[in-house]
């Protein structure tokens, strides 16, 4: 087995009601659950080293591989929307959680779990091409997320403020928002930034989502 982990870290990954599946840091498929094997139509057996974008339609697999080497090169989980060919070859959407796994300083491998997507419409709208951000737009809106204004963002970024506009302006004319709470909350559903961390927050500070 590829990766460090022991019978009881499998068991655990078998308790799970929703679909998850372990995999290397190439992507590679060390160990699904039961309700993994349900949902793709394949067993353990036949998924075992085969990579993970061989269940995704070819349209979102370039989106997903920058997330998942976002797992595995930053560290950081990622939570998103994309589809997936299940066992009777029917087009599904599914919200995919994608958690790496330490051992000490270095990640090892990336747990995976899916959840349903309802949706009234058909999922071909998935297939649209996600928004595609440059790495200083998603540096902007990173540090919007964290409640900086416009000014702070151009001082931490040592750029004028001017560039600051511009750079978000294009940001959310690529996610299609009209405002940063709806900025911010779309390139989170996208996956395009990491959920905020939960931490305390200071008295009298205010949140990038507070009125």
């Amino acid at each position: 087995m590829p990766m460090r982990l022991a019978d009881a870290d499998l068991r655990l990954v078998d308790w799970l009601v929703v679909p998850a599946s372990l995999h290397d840091v190439e992507g590679r498929f060390i160990y699904v659950n039961a309700a993994a094997e349900q949902a793709a139509g394949k067993s353990n057996a036949e998924l075992l080293g085969r990579l993970y974008t061989e269940l995704l339609p070819p349209d979102v697999r370039e989106h997903v591989r920058a997330q998942f080497r976002r797992a595995v090169e930053d560290g950081e989980p990622t939570d998103f929307e994309t589809a997936f060919v299940d066992g009777g070859g029917h087009l599904r959407g599914v919200r995919a959680q994608q958690l790496p796994l330490r051992d000490g300083e270095e990640i090892v491998g990336v747990l995976i779990l899916a959840f349903e997507v309802v949706r009234g419409a058909p999922p071909a709208p998935l297939l649209i091409r996600p928004p595609h951000l440059t790495p200083r737009q998603r540096e902007v809106l990173e540090l919007l997320a964290e409640g900086l204004s416009t000014v702070e963002i151009a001082s931490r970024l040592a750029i004028s403020s001017e560039t600051a506009r511009n750079h978000l302006r294009s940001a959310f004319r690529e996610l299609g928002a009209h405002s940063r709470v709806e900025a911010i909350a779309t390139a989170q559903r996208l996956g395009l930034l990491a959920a905020p961390v939960l931490r305390p927050q200071a008295r009298g500070q205010r949140g990038p989502y507070d009125a």
